[in-house]
C-alpha cells in the first residue's frame, strides 16, 4: 500500500521527538547521582564530628558564642579573672603559711640551730645546716634525724602546686675522695639524696621537682670563720614562686598509680626539664644532668 509523503514525514518527524525525549528524560540522573554523591559526604562529615570530645565542643560553643555577642569573653576571662597580682598574692599567703607551720615545728623541736626558713625573691627557702647535723662530715648518706625533718617539709610541699628546687652547697675545706674527689660532687650528692627521698618515699611529683649542686661557689658568708663555713655547708629546699607545674597531676592519684607498681619511684633524682641541675662557678657554668655531678677544678668540704 502506497504512503503519502505527508504520512512518511509526520512519521519520521515523531520518531525524533521520541529519541530526543527519551534523551532528555535521562538527564535527571546526573542530579540525583550528584544529590547522593553530596549526601554520603554529609553523613561522613556528621559521623566524623560525632566523636568530638565534649570539652572541646563546648569550648568551642563559648568561644564562637562570645565572638558574637560580645559577652562570654567578659563573663569567663581566661585563668578565670585572676590577675597576675592576685595570683602574687596568693602565692604570697601560701608561702607565709607553710612557714608558719615550719617555724612552729622547729620550734618545737628545738630545731633553731638546725633549720631556718625564710621568703626570698625565688619563693620559700628551707634550709637544713649539713655541719654533722643532718649528714656525717664528707658524706651525704641521710640521718634519721634529716629523714623525720624531710617528712615533715614534705608534708607541707603536698600543700601547695609550686615547683621545688633542692640546692646542696659546701664550704671551701677542699675534700678528696674516692666517692667525692670535689665539692662538686658532694653538694650534688647530698641535693640528690634528698630529692630521691622526697620523690621515692614521699610521693612528691617528680615533675615538679629538680636539684643543684653548687659546691663551693654560693656561700651565704664569706669562708673566714668556722662560723660563716658552718651556715655555708647546707642544703636548701626552695619552694619557688610563680606559676605550678604545667598538667600537673593530683598527687594522691600519683601516690595511688604508684602504689600499685613493685618497687618505689624512680632510681634517679627526677628533675623537671625547665630546670636542670645546674652548679656553676667563678668562671663559668658546670651543669648537672640526670643526678651526675658536675665536675669542677675547686675543692669542696
Amino acid at each position: 500500500m502506497a504512503v503519502s509523503g505527508g504520512e512518511s514525514r509526520t512519521r519520521v518527524r515523531r520518531a525524533k521527538t521520541e529519541a530526543l525525549e527519551s534523551a532528555g528524560m535521562m538527564r535527571w540522573l546526573l542530579t540525583y547521582a550528584d544529590m547522593i554523591t553530596l549526601l554520603l559526604a554529609l553523613f561522613i562529615i556528621l559521623f566524623a564530628i560525632s566523636n568530638i570530645s565534649a570539652v572541646k565542643f563546648n569550648r568551642l560553643a563559648r568561644a564562637i558564642s562570645g565572638g558574637f555577642s560580645s559577652t562570654d569573653a567578659i563573663n569567663n576571662p581566661p585563668n578565670g579573672g585572676t590577675t597576675g597580682a592576685q595570683r602574687g598574692r596568693t602565692d604570697e599567703a601560701n608561702m607565709a603559711s607553710v612557714k608558719a607551720q615550719l617555724d612552729k615545728y622547729i620550734a618545737q623541736q628545738n630545731l633553731k640551730s638546725k633549720v631556718q626558713t625564710r621568703i626570698g625573691k625565688q619563693g620559700l627557702v628551707i634550709t637544713l645546716l649539713s655541719d654533722k647535723t643532718y649528714y656525717d662530715s664528707g658524706s651525704a648518706e641521710l640521718r634519721p634525724e634529716t629523714k623525720r625533718l624531710l617528712d615533715v617539709v614534705a608534708g607541707q610541699l603536698r600543700n601547695v602546686r609550686n615547683e621545688v628546687r633542692v640546692e646542696g652547697s659546701t664550704d671551701n675545706v677542699p675534700i678528696a675522695t674516692a666517692q667525692y674527689p670535689t665539692n662538686w660532687e658532694l653538694s650534688a650528692a647530698r641535693a640528690t639524696g634528698v630529692t630521691r627521698y622526697l620523690v621515692e618515699h614521699e610521693r612528691i611529683d617528680p615533675t615538679r621537682i629538680s636539684f643543684a649542686g653548687f659546691g663551693q661557689f654560693r656561700p651565704k658568708f664569706a669562708n673566714d670563720s668556722d662560723a660563716h663555713r658552718q651556715q655555708n655547708r647546707r642544703v636548701d629546699i626552695v619552694i619557688l614562686n610563680g606559676p605550678t607545674t604545667q598538667g600537673a597531676t593530683d598527687e594522691s592519684e600519683i601516690n595511688n598509680a604508684r602504689s600499685t607498681r613493685d618497687g618505689d619511684g624512680p632510681s634517679a633524682a627526677a628533675s623537671s626539664p625547665d630546670r636542670n641541675a645546674v652548679a656553676r662557678s667563678d668562671r663559668g657554668p658546670h651543669a648537672t644532668r640526670g643526678g651526675r655531678a658536675a665536675r669542677g677544678g675547686a675543692p669542696l668540704e
